[in-house]
């Protein structure tokens, strides 16, 4: 496991779950601004179980809340 961890940190620039969560978010960011989905359906779909984390995380991430994104 810590082989895959250094290997993974090389390749990447980032731990396994940074990369997860980061790549999570993304999903979000392209589901509610292109796909002009809510974020209270989005949130659980990409992983998050709590959508005010999932606000917090977002937010920190993109520097914007999600509801900024909505048409």
């Amino acid at each position: 496991m810590s082989t895959f961890k250094r290997d993974f940190q090389k390749t990447f620039g980032t731990n396994p779950g940074n990369w997860l969560k980061k790549k999570r978010l993304e999903e979000a960011y392209f589901q509610i601004n292109r796909q002009s989905r809510k974020p209270s359906d989005v949130y659980l779909e990409v992983g998050s179980e709590d959508l005010s984390h999932f606000l917090y995380a977002f937010k920190k991430e993109f520097g914007r809340a999600p509801s900024e994104l909505m048409p």
